[in-house]
Parts: structure tokens; C-alpha cells; sequence
């Protein structure tokens, strides 16, 4: 799950804040009270709900100018999808309102689905990282922490968990190593008593007693073997110890003889800082004095430059008349420049005009438009329109008659192809006025027969059921009459002459066909007439049209001719000529240009006259080159320039006598700090600079050496008896081998005993057999089977419990080992190598140096406690995000690494940042350069 987009309505300092498009790693950066720490507060409030009043120094982030108190994230990634998570204060009483993808909505105070369960103290345990909460899991066991894993990574494994316990304290009031009142305790008591007693009977028997007392001096045996193995197992393990710290060792005594060799005690504490002091003022200064000799060659070098001075103080009541007219001729210049531009300007669209309306440049622009000529335009433009519209109406008549006779012509053709030959035609008249033929009887006579024979056929079949002895033979006459009947009634008469009606089916004649072409031709003739009309009308509207041709090219004509006449070329138009007198404006433009060019000349005039009174300024600096507006332009700047010269050359001549009196400061302060200097050397008994910084190193060695035993004696103090008993590290390898081979000898005669003990108590078995000692034998067994079922009970309670633990541990793929690798391995980087491995047991946490050396967390500086915590924390973070993937906090959780170690740790967040989004809020001016500006957000 990663945060998209953060909104705040209103959260202490922050108010309609939004901060969008956030990246897998994203910085929040600011220096102290820019709101980091409240932004982390806000994320914490949206996810868990608003801080409360309980704690009294708790900071709620209530907005101070009534702004409404909360805001919303923009999640995705949750198992709904896409989300968005608001909680006001006031609203909902406090809870959250999440609005899934289907724009649903759901309100809870919590949203433990969405975080799979997390809460705010298991959050802030987890996944907040700030420099106060670092040691939160300083007493972190791997059980614990295999718990928590289990409970994240089964679904509904707490009830099962829960169920494990439950057998686990059931297990517990049957048993309690140390208890008394469990029932499994009292029979163990009893089992005991009844021991004893069995014990007492034993010593009755003499061969017993002998045999017990071998079995005993056999037990001390091996009890005497245990110990001396147990005595060559810590030598062993002191001379391994020894071995390991023999190098440190050394060096620490070879540091205790060193610090203790020479007396540094006149040498003052501060002295290479007094020295050092004193060689940086005495630089300073002779880079000052330095400075000043420079200075005072140049100000001599500048004022030997000032040789205007004098020339000035001869022309300054020229100058002062000549700068009065200064500005009345940078006006004069001005103006002259702007009617210059604006005659040039002038003539230029004079120019463009005149070819827009297509006139030579060089010709005389024509005159313009008379009374009567524009009277003479206006009629001729009359004309034209009325012989346009004239052509217009004609050619809408003319396309309308076209149309018309297009229609009757394809009635003609359609005419035509219905209309028959004339002969057949003909035919048909004749037969429509022939009399009508009478129609033969032979036809009626078959129809009578057939109807006959059919009524015989039924009668002979009626009187076959009457008489059956001729059933046979009146069904076979009747079947042929009926027979008979059918094909008499279905044969077709004969109704009209053969002759004639063959040369009717000749012709195709039929009364429809007939009446149809008899309409066809009537209409074929009124369609003719039609046309014949229809076309003298068509050719009399295209002779009207090509008279007014005629005559709008005459119009035409004489538009032409009168333009050519005014000098007017011919793609000038009289409609354009009418609208605008393109003439006059030609000629209103001309008269302008005139008066621009004689103001101009009265302007050059005064210029000129200005420019020959600055010919003595020219003269002597040289400045004949300039034109007049350069003159005018540079001629305040002239005059100022020498007025200045002249002041300048006061104020370096007062520089010249400031200067020389610190010089002379300068020196007397130099001399003072070289005689304190050899009175430096003096009190060190040093006599000179080389012997002096001798000294100093070897006193600084001597700090050194210091620091390094300091150091040291954290592995050698409380040692020292044992290093020194195994200094010699040949000896001592020499006596780990010969610990090594009576160790070897010992456990062989430790089995040797053991196998023999076995058959001593084989034989005491067989002696305890019989007489009163078998009663007290059997009551024993009796309270060992009934001690034995109780155990079964209480095994099974507490197996149970393990095994509902394993069975879980089996369905989440153990990730303690994982974890614990990426801790170790984030651990190792972090410290540079310096701890290669972390060590998890039931009292809490261990980490073994490369060296082997094992340290418990409190023993190790501040700096390497929270790079453990962070590696582990990390690595939890890393193994979960399948199951949890919730995005990390860190509030400047790295402010005690050097940078070496913070650039470790950014690479880290880095390659973590691909599995858990993570957000860093932090002053440290490092992160900018060292993350892109698109991950890096600047607070102010």
C-alpha cells in the first residue's frame, strides 16, 4: 500500500496543503519548525484517528484559526484497489470515511482492513523511525518476534494461537516445575517417598550394597572426569580468548610504556592553537602591509593620471554656457531624427499607395475626381449593374425552359419504347371490329357422358356389399367407369375456331394492350406540339442574352477608356474609384512631406551652429571624430567626467596619508607578534620552529596513544592476569593440543564407565526382585503408571499447544530465518563490516564482532545500537510486505551516522523503496544533493 496524494485541510502549521504525485521514496525536507514532524503526526492521525488530550505534553495539531481539523490520503495498493481515506474532527465523530473505487463509501474508526490489522502502537513500533523510539525493541526476542510474524502471515491463526495458549495453561495446572499444589506435582512427592522406601530395602541384600558402592564409585568417576573436562574446556576456552586479544594485548602494554616514557607537561595545552594563532595574524598582517604598499604605489600611479584638472579650471565658464544649450540641442537632434523617419516613412507609403493602384513610381499621380466625371462613374456603374442583373435573371429563364424540355424529351423516349409497330397496331383495329363467333356443343355433350358413368360406377360399387358372391367383379366394373368419367370430364373442349386463333396469338392482341397504345399515341402527339412551342421560347431568351453580352461589354468599354484617360491602370475598378479618390489622399500625403523637409532644415541649422562652439572641447580630448548627436550625447558626461577628476584628485591624495598611517600600524603590530611568537618557543624549551613542532607531535602521539588504550582497555581491563598467564602464544597453542588430547582420553574412558554402569545397575534390577522389597516394587509401579498417565495428560496439553504453533509455522513458510539473514546483512553494512553476525536467543539479542568478540546491546556505542535496531527493523519491514505493506515514517532517525554510514543507509531505503513505499523527513542538507528533485519535496 503507498500514499499517492496527500490533502490537509487543516493540521497545526499546515492549512489547504496539498502534496501529490509522491514517489516510492519520497523526502520531505525543512529546517527546524518547517512541519515535518507534523506532516508524520498527520499521516499517523488519518490512518489511527486524532491524538488525544490524555497525555498532557501530547502536541494535538489542533489549527489555530478554526480551519476544519483534518484532511484526506490518497491510497493505492489496499486490498479494495484505489482508495481514498478522510477524517474530520468534527464529522462522523472522529472516523474515518473510506471511498472505494465505486465511489462507496465506509465509515469505521479504525481502518484495520485496509492495514490488515496494524494498529498505532505496532505502527509506530514497526515502521516509525524517530530518534526517541530507536531502542523500542531493545528486549526483542526471536520468539516474539516469530509470534508476530505467525499472527500476520495465516488468516485467522490468532484464534488458533489463542487455542494453543489455552492448552498451554491447562498444561500448567496439571505441572509447574516449581509448584506444589498441581495435582502432577503431589504424585511425583509421592513417587519420591515410595522411592526411598524402595531404596532402604535394597541395602538389606550384602551383594546389593557391594554392587551399589561399585555403581557409586563409578558415578564419582565420571562425576571427577566431568569436572576435569569441564576444567580443560574453560582453559581451552581462556587460551582461545588470549590467542584472539594476544595482538591487542601487545599493543596495549607497548601504549602503556609509550604514554609513561616522556614528560609533555611545559608544553601548554593549547599550544599548537597558540602557535597556529599566531602564524595566521602574523600572515594576515604581512599580506595587510603587503596590501598597503600596493595601494600606495597605485594611488600614486593615479593621481600622476589626473591631467584634465588644469585645462578645466581655464574653459569651466565655456563649459557651464555650452551644457545650458545641451539639452535644447539633444532636443533639436531628436526631433530632426524623428521627421527625418517620418518624411521616409511618408514617402515610403506614397510609394507603396502608388503601386497598389498599380501606377509607375516615377509618373505623376493623376489628378482628382471632377463633378462631373464622378456623375459620368456613377451612371456607368448603374448601367453595369442593371446589365448584370439583366444576364442574371435571363440565365435563371434559360435553365428552367432547358430543364422543362429535358423533361418532355425523356417522356418522348419513354413514349417510344412503349409504342408497337404500326402493322400490329393495325391489326388490332380489325379485330376489334369482327362480330363474335358461336361456341360448339360438342364440349357439353363429354361433360354428360362422364358425369353418367360416374354415377354408374357408384351404383355397382352400392350393390357389391348386397350381394357378396359378385363383390369382385362389380368392383372392377366399377373402377373402370369411374375411370372412364375422369378422363371424359378433364379433357378440354374445343370453344373456337383453330384458325382463327392462331393469328390472334400471332399479334398478341388484348383489350388492355389495345386501349394502351391507342393512349400512347395520343399522348405522342400532344408532346410534339409542346416541344415545338417550348423551343421557339428557348431560342428567343438566348438571343436576349446575347444582346445584353453585347451590351455589358460596351459598358466595360467605356469604364476602361474613361480610367486609361485619368492615368489609371487597368486593373483599377470604378466601383474602387467611386468608394475612395486614391488622388487625393496621394496629394494630402505630398503637401506633408514638404513642410516635414523645410521644419528639418531649420532643425539642422541650430545643430550646426551648437557643434562649431564645442571645437575647443574636441581639440583637447581629442574627439574630432564625433558627430553632433555624439557630441551632445556625450557632453554631460565630458563635463561630469572632469568635475570629478578634479574631486578624485583631493580624495587620493587624502587616501595617500590614511594609508601610510596604517602602514605604519601594521608594522608596530607584526613586530608584537613575532616577539610573542619566540616567547611561545621560549616556554616550550624549544629553540627553534622545527624543534617546536616536534613537540607538538609527539604530545599529540602521546593523546593519541591515550585514546587508543582507552579503547583497548574496554577488551583487556579485568584481563590482564589471564593474558599475561598466556602471553607466550607458542606455549599456549602447545597446551590447547595437549587439553585437546586428554579431553579425547577422557571422553573415552567417560563411555567406558558409562557402559559399565549400565551393567551395574542391569544386576542391581535382578537383586531387587522378591520379598518385601517386591510389595514396595509393586506399589511403586502401581504410582509410576498413575504418574505416567498424568504426564501423558499434561504432554498432550502442552504438545498440542506446540503443535497448532508448528502446524502454523509450517502454513506461513518460516520467515524467521530470512528475516534474521537480512538483519544480519544490513547490520554488517551499516557498520561497515565491523559486526558480521547477529545472535537471537530466549534473553534477547547478541552481536558477534569479526573478531568473534560477542557483545550484548547495552555494550556498544549509541551509534551502533541504532544501526542494529534499523537493520532490524528494516528487515522485518522487507519480509512482511507481502503480508503488511504499509508505507515507512522516518523523522531524522539517522542524525548520529557519520556519512559514510548515511550514505549506506540511503542506498538501503533505496533498494527497499521497491518493495515499501518509504517517506523521510529531514533537515540534513545532504539529502537534496543526493536524492532527484522529483522525490524531494522543500518545506518552508
Amino acid at each position: 500500500m503507498k500514499i499517492q496524494k496527500i490533502e490537509i485541510y487543516g493540521y497545526g502549521k499546515w492549512l489547504n496543503q496539498t502534496f501529490d504525485q509522491l514517489q516510492d521514496l519520497q523526502v520531505f525536507y525543512g529546517k527546524n519548525e518547517a512541519g515535518k514532524s507534523t506532516l508524520s503526526s498527520f499521516i499517523n492521525s488519518i490512518f489511527f484517528g486524532f491524538p488525544t488530550a490524555h497525555k498532557k505534553d501530547q502536541n494535538l495539531y489542533i489549527p489555530k484559526n478554526g480551519q476544519v481539523y483534518g484532511g484526506r490520503l490518497f491510497l493505492t495498493g489496499t486490498p479494495y484497489g484505489d482508495v481514498i481515506v478522510e477524517r474530520v474532527k468534527d464529522r462522523n465523530k472522529g472516523q474515518a470515511v473510506v471511498t472505494l473505487p465505486d465511489g462507496s463509501q465506509k465509515t469505521a474508526a479504525n481502518i484495520s482492513q485496509l492495514l490488515l490489522g496494524m494498529d498505532r502502537e505496532t505502527y509506530q513500533t514497526l515502521y516509525t523511525f524517530k530518534i526517541d523510539s530507536l531502542l523500542a525493541l531493545s528486549k526483542t526476542k526471536k520468539e516474539d518476534l516469530n509470534r508476530y510474524l505467525l499472527s500476520i502471515g495465516t488468516s485467522g491463526s490468532e484464534r488458533l494461537l489463542q487455542l494453543a495458549d489455552d492448552f498451554r495453561q491447562e498444561a500448567t495446572k496439571l505441572f509447574k516445575p516449581t509448584g506444589t499444589v498441581p495435582s502432577l506435582n503431589k504424585k511425583i512427592r509421592d513417587a519420591d517417598k515410595l522411592q526411598r522406601k524402595l531404596q532402604q530395602a535394597k541395602v538389606k541384600n550384602a551383594e546389593y550394597e557391594t554392587l551399589l558402592l561399585q555403581l557409586t564409585d563409578s558415578q564419582k568417576q565420571q562425576a571427577d572426569i566431568a569436572a576435569r573436562q569441564q576444567l580443560l574446556d574453560r582453559q581451552n576456552s581462556d587460551i582461545t580468548e588470549s590467542l584472539t586479544l594476544a595482538d591487542s594485548y601487545q599493543e596495549w602494554s607497548r601504549l602503556k610504556k609509550q604514554i609513561t616514557a616522556v614528560d609533555y607537561s611545559k608544553v601548554p595545552e593549547d599550544a599548537r592553537r597558540q602557535w597556529e594563532r599566531l602564524q595566521e595574524k602574523i600572515s594576515a598582517l604581512i599580506l595587510s602591509q603587503s596590501s598597503l604598499q600596493e595601494r600606495l604605489f597605485q594611488l600614486g600611479k593615479q593621481l600622476a593620471e589626473y591631467s584634465h584638472v588644469e585645462w578645466y579650471r581655464e574653459h569651466q565658464a565655456a563649459f557651464a554656457a555650452l551644457s545650458h544649450e545641451v539639452s535644447a540641442t539633444q532636443t533639436n537632434l531628436n526631433q530632426l531624427a524623428y521627421l527625418a523617419n517620418e518624411v521616409s516613412l511618408a514617402k515610403a507609403e506614397l510609394a507603396k499607395q502608388k503601386l497598389a493602384m498599380g501606377l509607375d513610381l516615377a509618373a505623376s499621380v493623376p489628378s482628382p475626381l471632377e463633378e462631373e466625371e464622378r456623375k459620368l462613374l456613377q451612371q456607368l456603374s448603374e448601367k453595369a449593374k442593371n446589365n448584370a442583373e439583366s444576364l442574371l435573371r435571363l440565365d435563371q429563364t434559360i435553365g428552367f425552359h432547358e430543364e422543362k424540355l429535358e423533361a418532355l424529351q425523356r417522356e418522348e423516349a419513354k413514349l417510344k419504347e412503349e409504342k408497337v409497330a404500326d402493322a400490329i397496331y393495325a391489326s388490332w383495329q380489325k379485330e376489334i371490329q369482327q362480330p363474335p363467333q358461336p361456341a360448339p356443343v360438342v364440349a357439353q355433350r363429354s361433360n354428360g357422358l362422364g358425369m353418367g358413368l360416374l354415377a354408374l360406377a357408384v351404383i355397382v360399387l352400392i350393390l357389391s356389399f348386397a350381394a357378396p358372391g359378385i363383390k369382385l367383379v362389380a368392383w372392377v366394373v366399377a373402377g373402370t367407369a369411374a375411370v372412364s368419367a375422369l378422363l371424359l370430364l378433364t379433357k378440354k373442349p374445343k370453344t373456337d375456331n383453330p384458325v382463327a386463333a392462331e393469328k390472334r396469338n400471332e399479334s398478341g392482341f388484348s383489350m388492355e394492350k389495345y386501349v394502351r397504345q391507342a393512349a400512347v399515341r395520343e399522348r405522342m402527339g400532344t408532346l410534339h406540339s409542346e416541344m415545338e412551342e417550348l423551343q421557339e421560347k428557348f431560342l428567343a431568351f438566348l438571343n436576349s442574352r446575347e444582346d445584353q453580352e453585347e451590351l455589358g461589354k460596351t459598358i466595360h468599354a467605356e469604364q476602361q477608356a474613361f480610367l486609361q484617360k485619368k492615368g489609371y491602370p487597368a486593373r483599377m475598378t470604378v466601383a474602387g474609384l467611386l468608394q475612395a479618390d486614391p488622388a487625393e489622399a496621394l496629394a494630402d500625403k505630398g503637401r506633408t512631406v514638404e513642410k516635414q523637409e523645410t521644419e528639418m532644415a531649420a532643425l539642422q541649422l541650430a545643430i550646426d551652429q551648437w557643434n562649431e562652439q564645442t571645437d575647443a572641447i574636441r581639440e583637447h580630448f581629442h574627439l574630432g571624430h564625433l558627430t553632433a548627436r555624439e557630441m551632445a550625447d556625450r557632453f554631460t558626461e565630458i563635463h561630469q567626467a572632469v568635475i570629478l577628476e578634479e574631486n578624485m584628485a583631493a580624495n587620493v591624495s587624502e587616501q595617500i596619508k590614511e594609508s601610510q598611517a596604517e602602514l605604519q600600524a601594521v608594522q608596530a603590530d607584526l613586530t608584537e607578534t613575532n616577539r610573542a611568537r619566540q616567547l611561545l618557543l621560549t616556554q616550550a624549551n624549544a629553540k627553534t620552529e622545527a624543534d617546536f613542532y616536534q613537540l607538538l607531535v609527539a604530545k599529540e602521539q602521546q593523546a593519541s596513544n591515550l585514546k587508543r588504550k582507552e579503547l583497548l582497555d574496554e577488551q583487556i581491563v579485568k584481563r590482564e592476569a589471564l593474558l599475561a598467564q598466556y602471553a607466550d602464544v607458542k606455549a599456549s597453542k602447545d597446551l590447547y593440543e595437549q587439553n585437546k588430547a586428554e579431553l579425547q582420553q577422557l571422553k573415552s574412558k567417560l563411555t567406558q564407565l558409562q557402559r559399565g554402569e549400565v551393567e551395574l545397575k542391569h544386576q542391581l534390577e535382578q537383586l531387587e526382585e522378591g520379598g518385601t522389597y517386591s510389595a514396595l516394587l509393586q506399589e511403586f509401579a502401581l504410582a509410576e503408571t498413575e504418574l505416567r498417565e498424568m504426564a501423558v495428560e499434561w504432554a498432550s496439553l502442552l504438545i498440542a499447544g506446540d503443535w497448532i504453533e508448528a502446524a502454523l509455522n509450517l502454513g506461513k513458510e518460516d520467515r524467521m530465518p530470512t528475516m534474521l539473514q537480512d538483519t544480519s546483512d544490513y547490520f554488517k553494512r551499516l557498520t561497515g563490516e565491523a559486526y558480521t553476525r547477529i545472535l537471537f536467543q530466549k534473553n534477547g539479542m547478541k552481536v558477534q564482532r569479526k573478531d568473534g568478540t560477542v557483545f550484548l546491546p547495552n555494550e556498544l556505542s549509541q551509534g551502533t545500537v541504532e544501526q542494529l535496531y534499523i537493520a532490524l527493523r528494516l528487515a522485518f519491514v522487507k519480509n512482511t510486505a507481502d503480508i503488511v505493506n504499509m508505507p515507512i515514517l522516518i523523522d531524522d532517525g539517522f542524525v548520529n551516522f557519520d556519512s559514510e554510514r548515511k550514505n549506506i543507509m540511503f542506498d538501503l531505503l533505496e533498494e527497499l523503496s521497491g518493495t515499501v513505499q518509504i517517506i523521510f523527513f529531514t533537515f540534513d542538507d545532504s539529502c537534496a544533493e543526493r536524492f532527484s528533485q522529483k522525490q524531494v519535496y522543500m518545506l518552508k
